[in-house]
């Protein structure tokens, strides 16, 4: 169990938004074809609206499972936001042997039934029309029973075979696990001011937050265009927009409120965003401690919600507000930054844990 500690204080590097920091030109254009540079420093004190209602409801039940559940591996605190990097083979492990049975169900059971069509007929001696009937009927019958049939049954076999099977090694396979878990590790530090993007096979990329440009990009899928939010190291080009942070969205207006979140989560002259995520650690964070005391915030105002009656009230205003929001007219107050220094006179200034650039 990890007890969360009170934050004393943040470091010199920690990302102030009232303090001009100056910054070397980029040798490449910022702009992107078909993603949207987003600004720094101008607020619109917006939270995601999705992203609230998954967490309400993440939260509440576990705490309902664990009253104290924020003290065991919690991704989000008053200190960091930890996401995930996409782990293609990690994924893959996860879902090979569910996508296994459910092939092994539909097409082995189709394989079976065209055997016993092409051999019970003969055994029979049917006519050709009795065998065209049974195909017409049966074969659409077993991939409809298929697809039925399919979930709970994967569900009963990964938690009673699987689970019976990988039991008496559940304690390697668990430090394994979070082996794999830390590898792919990103985080947002609000403390210290820097971003680190994890690369995999325990390397990591990391920069101050200022460093990274922000982008709603365009993804194009199946059903018409989405969008998520993507980070630029401003100066070697670096990419990262696969990550759990931001999920593929169908408004952008879900994007910016996202981008809004993270600004002010890092920005310690700005309380802690409230997310229910974040709810548990608020007391931890000077500035937000002090804020909630002014505004008298109830420390418990997300976990004991009634969700149904905040999405017909509150939050369909928060809703409402998120997508009428002037965007494009927040101004950044990092572009005036950009050439005020030198790059060797910028690196001296960089912490030591930043990665070369």
């Amino acid at each position: 169990m990890t007890i969360p500690i009170e934050t004393q204080e943040y470091a010199s590097t920690a990302y102030r938004s009232d303090q001009a920091v100056g910054l070397p030109e980029t040798r490449a254009k910022r702009e992107r074809v078909g993603d949207e540079l987003q600004p720094y420093g101008a607020y619109a004190n917006l939270n995601p609206y999705y992203r609230i209602v998954e967490d309400v409801e993440t939260v509440q039940l576990s705490e309902r499972d664990d009253p104290e559940f924020y003290r065991k591996d919690w991704w989000w605190d008053h200190q960091r936001l930890r996401f995930l990097n996409e782990k293609i083979g990690l994924k893959i492990l996860a879902l090979l042997l569910p996508f296994a049975w459910a092939l092994l169900v539909l097409v082995g059971g189709l394989a079976l039934l065209g055997w016993g069509l092409v051999t019970i007929p003969k055994q029979l001696d049917l006519s050709a029309y009795w065998f065209i009937s049974l195909l017409l009927i049966l074969v659409p019958a077993w991939i409809f029973f298929s697809f039925w049939i399919i979930p709970p049954t994967t569900n009963w076999l990964m938690t009673n075979v699987v689970g019976a099977l990988l039991k008496p090694f559940e304690k390697t396979l668990e430090k394994k696990l979070d082996k794999t878990l830390e590898d792919g590790c990103s985080e947002f530090n609000r403390v210290t001011g820097q971003v680190k993007f994890a690369l995999g096979k325990g390397r990591s990329f990391e920069a101050p937050f200022v460093e990274f440009d922000a982008y709603v990009e365009r993804v194009v899928q199946r059903g018409g265009i989405f969008y998520r939010l993507m980070f630029v190291h401003r100066y070697t080009q670096k990419q990262f927009n696969k990550t759990s942070l931001s999920n593929i969205e169908a408004e952008k207006t879900e994007v910016l409120a996202l981008w809004d979140m993270v600004q002010r989560y890092m920005d310690v002259t700005q309380p802690l965003p409230d997310m229910p995520r974040l709810e548990p650690f608020r007391h931890l964070d000077p500035v937000t401690a002090k804020y909630d005391q002014t505004t008298g915030r109830n420390p418990r105002y997300w976990r004991d919600l009634d969700l149904e009656a905040w999405q017909k009230g509150e939050g369909a205003e928060l809703l409402r507000n998120q997508r009428q929001f002037a965007w494009g007219r927040r101004q950044c107050r990092v572009t005036p930054q950009l050439g005020r220094v030198d790059m060797p006179t910028y690196r001296q200034s960089r912490p030591e844990t930043a990665c070369a650039m």
